[in-house]
């Protein structure tokens, strides 16, 4: 074992020795802690052993409880942080495939296949499942990757889609004159986001042809559970081809 490597496994131990507890259980390795980690300024929210966030928490909540997955599953995953990567990828085995737009100055889990989401290389109607979470508002044709993602699922698979929105805008606001990372952050909330999704953003979604099987799922889960796994408070979605 790596210095690095070691370093990191000590760290670990010792902060899950110094979290012990009962109060929330990550769901996705299974371990509980009188607290998670904070991230990005928000408390409670990363588990210390498998790095899960708030958002795979429920998204792995999402695909258990409802059965979505088998080992025969062909899926593919982009932008995977590291605990869905894991987990995921021992249920599917060759099976997931995980990809992502490689820039510099970014890690990415090992097996990751630089993609981008715009001209996916896969076949069409060859995949079961897309997942594509907090991606497309960094997109800037966004119908282009959207359409993509249809293309390469079989029929009666389904795609997880899921942006940032503004409850209070009802049109997507998108500029592509803005371009400047100081411009964005001004007119997008953020340096690397290219809009702000509406309320139409679902609209977008089911523009290739995609029917809506499932929403106000999060709204549905007890309020015990979204303590207990510490949820992001958002909605999940499942769009069917």
């Amino acid at each position: 074992m790596g210095i690095a490597k070691l370093r990191k496994t000590i760290k670990i131990a010792l902060l899950e020795r110094l979290l012990r507890g009962e109060n929330v259980t990550c769901n996705i390795c299974g371990r509980s802690y009188s607290t998670f980690l904070p991230y990005l300024g928000r408390i409670n929210a990363q588990c210390p052993h498998c790095k899960s966030l708030e958002r795979s928490r429920l998204l792995w909540y999402f695909l258990t409880n409802l059965k979505l997955l088998n080992t025969d599953t062909k899926l593919l995953h982009i932008a995977p942080d590291p605990g869905l990567f894991n987990v995921l990828s021992k249920k599917l085995g060759n099976n997931y495939i995980p990809a992502d737009k490689f820039e510099e100055g970014y890690s990415y889990p090992k097996g990751t296949v630089h993609m981008d989401v715009t001209d996916i290389p896969y076949a069409d109607s060859s995949l079961d499942v897309v997942i594509c979470m907090h991606v497309l508002e960094h997109v800037q044709d966004d119908a282009k990757a959207i359409a993509e993602i249809y293309r390469v699922l079989k029929k009666g698979g389904f795609a997880i889609l899921q942006v940032p929105y503004d409850t209070d805008r009802e049109h997507t606001y998108e500029d592509a004159s803005i371009i400047t990372p100081e411009e964005r952050k001004q007119y997008f909330l953020q340096s690397d986001h290219v809009r702000i999704y509406g309320r139409d953003f679902m609209q977008r979604f089911l523009k290739p042809g995609f029917n809506l099987e499932q929403e106000n799922y999060t709204a549905q889960l007890s309020k015990e559970i979204k303590e207990r796994y510490v949820f992001k408070d958002e909605e999940m979605f499942l769009l069917r081809k």
